[in-house]
């Protein structure tokens, strides 16, 4: 068995509609998204949008096939937040366990450091989101708090969870 060639690169439009894909996979498990219904890339025009040299949003392939995705948004549009962003990262249900999670945040963890240079990261992730949360924690994230029954999602409310990480080289 060969190994799959793995690549990171910034997403292009062309790329929208599997990006969209995938998180509708997430939907549809219903542990992941503020969602409780399939979106469309024309619901997410806006969202595409803001991404920039600053708020990338990266997709991972694998052999050539779109297999996830990691964004970093905007965590506030307020000037005091310039240096902190939000960051969310998605993988084919079918490419589950195979490290891209690890890779797509190792990749942005690296490029934070030596491009991006945000003081803060933050994640917010859904109580029932194990996987995520492990993943988060294993890469230097850590339980910075909750906020109880926050979200309305399928007519039931969840809690979210903060993760985040300081990076203390950050430009000034």
């Amino acid at each position: 068995m060969t190994k799959a060639t793995i690549n990171i690169r910034r997403a292009e439009a062309s790329d929208w509609e599997t990006i969209i894909n995938i998180f509708n996979e997430a939907v549809a498990a219903g542990i992941a998204t503020d969602e409780s219904k399939p979106i469309t890339v024309a619901d997410r025009e806006e969202w595409f949008a803001q991404f920039d040299d600053r708020h990338p949003l990266w997709v991972v392939d694998s052999d050539g096939k779109v297999s996830g995705w990691c964004a970093l948004e905007y965590f506030s549009t307020h000037p005091a937040y310039t240096d902190t962003a939000e960051i969310a990262i998605y993988i084919h249900h079918g490419a589950h366990r195979q490290g891209l999670g690890r890779r797509l945040l190792a990749f942005a963890d690296q490029q934070i450091k030596e491009e991006l240079h945000f003081k803060t990261v933050v994640a917010y992730i859904y109580e029932r989101n194990q996987a995520s949360q492990g993943l988060f924690k294993q890469s230097g994230f850590e339980y910075w708090g909750h906020l109880p029954a926050i979200a309305k999602v399928a007519g039931e409310y969840r809690e979210l969870k903060i993760y985040g990480k300081n990076y203390p080289s950050v430009r000034v």
